[in-house]
């Protein structure tokens, strides 16, 4: 991939974002709307795992849309995540929702990016307190983010999923390995 620095652009988060804090909401059993948490997004499955609440005017700024992106900002769990689920859901206190304001970055490149261990590694380094630490939100507004274009973009996203099979894939075939060593060691053993 030849990139020219004359393709690169640097922007801080602020410039291409709206970046907000998630809502609180005191859950119910029944509901038509998942209040997302880091543990729901962790588990993939927000649709089951999320606190409900109903649909009402003080939640209506909050709700996410597709392409969004929500970031952990309390607690010990590093993690950024496009939202791209078919439910209706707001996000909790502990994650902020990123909502790109321009056409110039996909939001899954963001998501790498902000994935990316040195990223990552600056941002928590700015983590404030102990037991739930806590990213400040000028901090996520300050970020300067590196931002190739669109076909690079899709590149590197592209070959980021590749290695994610990749690992998938190499670690299922290393408990295949173990499993088949151990039944051979067992049936040498006759047991």
């Amino acid at each position: 991939m030849n990139i020219k620095s004359s393709d690169i652009t640097k922007l801080k988060l602020c410039q291409i974002a709206e970046i907000q804090s998630g809502i609180y909401i005191k859950g119910i059993s029944e509901g038509d709307v998942s209040c997302l948490q880091v543990k729901d997004l962790l588990i993939d499955a927000p649709e089951i795992t999320a606190t409900k609440t109903n649909h009402s005017k003080k939640i209506e700024r909050y709700l996410l849309k597709k392409g969004d992106i929500l970031f952990a900002c309390k607690g010990i769990t590093y993690l950024c995540k496009v939202f791209d689920y078919d439910i209706p859901a707001v996000a909790s206190t502990t994650l902020y929702s990123i909502r790109l304001q321009t056409n110039i970055i996909t939001p899954e490149y963001l998501c790498w990016y902000m994935n990316h261990p040195t990223i990552a590694a600056a941002i928590n380094n700015e983590r404030m307190g102990t037991g739930s630490p806590l990213i400040r939100k000028e901090v996520i507004d300050n970020l300067e983010v590196v931002i190739p274009n669109l076909e690079t973009q899709e590149k590197i996203v592209e070959i980021s999923e590749l290695q994610k099979r990749e690992n998938k894939l190499v670690k299922l075939i290393q408990q295949k390995k173990t499993q088949l060593t151990n039944q051979l060691i067992i049936n040498k053993l006759n047991i």
